[in-house]
């Protein structure tokens, strides 16, 4: 088996033999990059974005100089940097112990941690290949030198866990409610056949563009929406940034445009979608068994997520 190495805030690594490198996020951000050539790849791990915002941090606590120290890595390694791809994890709206510089004045410190890490590695010359950045949870991410694959999985704050608990006994007692949003009638026919052969959730309305959906959110104070992305009168991923401003719901985006890996499926979830879902995976027109196994659990979680408003 490869090594495993755990990296602190702080820490950075590059390895030119197989090896696990992994960390815990909260509000810092970690980049990884891989030269797919060879088979290499190193990961930082840092707090805030540049020295000047924080002058009293170790070099690799500040994200120009660590990563600009992990490029340097890669290239005395004997990588080009016009050869490595990067991937970006991490910028949490988190409370607790994965926001340790929370309180030091540079308001939301993850956004400005992932903005940091995008301007760098661009003005680097590397790609960027897949980021998962932003919304509320921690999380524990676990990068394979070798291969270049990441795998992420969310930590959640004992505040989101509270959340949980409550609205699953909440849950025990009744349905949970779903607005589905989307401009198709046969789409919403179907998503709505799928909901209500459940034995929990229920649709509490449906609504065919954001408009609609507002007063529907209003009128019907559902717990969970379903949203499309391309709609008459105003797209789906402007609508959620309105949504998660001023009034937060748990919504899962279903689109054809916003497929695994796209930068899409980046911005809706950066905009606060707890989950993404492609139409094409959800075969929506070859039965209800596929559409359910994947719809019907992500909604389920959404539902008990927390989400707060954001700026």
């Amino acid at each position: 088996m490869p090594d495993q190495i755990f990296l602190l805030p702080g820490e950075m690594d590059w390895r030119r033999e197989p090896c696990v490198l992994a960390t815990l996020l909260g509000s810092c951000v970690a980049v990884c990059l891989h030269d797919p050539g060879k088979g290499w790849g190193g990961m930082n791990h840092f707090m805030v974005p540049n020295r000047g915002q924080g002058p009293s941090l170790e070099a690799g606590k500040c994200g120009d100089s660590a990563i600009a120290a992990l490029l340097r890595l890669a290239e005395m390694s004997g990588s080009r940097r016009g050869d490595l791809v990067a991937q970006v994890f991490g910028g949490g709206a988190v409370v607790g112990h994965l926001a340790s510089v929370g309180q030091a004045g540079l308001g939301n410190i993850g956004d400005r941690n992932v903005a940091a890490a995008r301007a760098a590695l661009v003005a680097a010359g590397v790609r960027i290949q897949r980021h998962d950045t932003g919304g509320t949870q921690g999380r524990r991410v676990r990068f394979d030198t070798a291969s270049g694959n990441a795998t992420v999985a969310a930590i959640a704050s004992t505040e989101q866990r509270a959340v949980r608990e409550e609205r699953l006994k909440e849950f025990a007692a009744r349905r949970i409610r779903v607005l589905v949003v989307d401009d198709s009638a046969t789409i919403r026919r179907i998503i709505r056949s799928v909901i209500e052969a459940s034995d929990d959730l229920e649709v509490a309305d449906e609504a065919a563009d954001p408009f609609e959906a507002r007063e529907r959110i209003l009128s019907q104070a559902p717990d969970v929406l379903t949203l499309d992305l391309i709609m008459p009168n105003l797209d789906g991923l402007s609508f959620l940034r309105r949504l998660m401003r001023f009034k937060p719901i748990p919504t899962v985006v279903v689109s054809t445009i916003a497929q695994q890996g796209s930068t899409m499926r980046a911005k809706v979830l950066e905009a606060g979608a707890v989950a993404v879902i492609d139409k094409e995976d959800l075969r929506l027109y070859q039965g209800a068994a596929g559409t359910s196994d994947l719809l019907l659990p992500a909604l389920r979680s959404a539902a008990t997520t927390a989400v707060k408003a954001r700026p």
